[in-house]
């Protein structure tokens, strides 16, 4: 089962501990907040033994600098929750790869991620890297 509002849609990976998120276009900050409250919802049982999460953002165009505090604080509540690890699914877009990588950094959380053109290859890497 799937949630959505407006660009971002949330989903569980069937059978494992991961939380994954995608948007189509553009989104903003009130989606990014919403995005933030619903994957913590859904991660809420995972908090004592961890959960990872996946955004694709390989159907979405780079946020704006009025969301980037948004995405900072949402790394950070996601950390705080119990999530170990960032799965980031940008397809070949450099700029986002980029983008991403800097809302990582400016959240001072050390969160592990990595980046993938597909997402294939952010499960696996879930599963054989992070053992999720």
């Amino acid at each position: 089962m799937s949630k959505t509002k407006g660009a971002q849609t949330i989903s569980l990976i069937s059978g494992r501990k991961i939380v994954m998120s995608g948007a189509i276009g553009k989104t903003n900050a009130d989606e990014i907040e919403w995005l933030t409250d619903t994957v913590l919802e859904s991660a809420n049982a995972w908090k004592r033994v961890g959960w990872a999460y996946i955004a694709d953002c390989s159907k979405m165009v780079p946020v704006g600098p009025g969301e980037i505090g948004a995405l900072v604080k949402m790394t950070k509540a996601f950390v705080d929750a119990g999530c170990k690890a960032f799965a980031f699914v940008e397809g070949s877009s450099v700029l986002l790869k980029i983008q991403t990588k800097k809302n990582t950094e400016l959240s001072k959380t050390g969160v592990l991620e990595w980046h993938f053109a597909k997402l294939e290859e952010a499960l696996e890497w879930l599963q054989n890297e992070v053992k999720i």
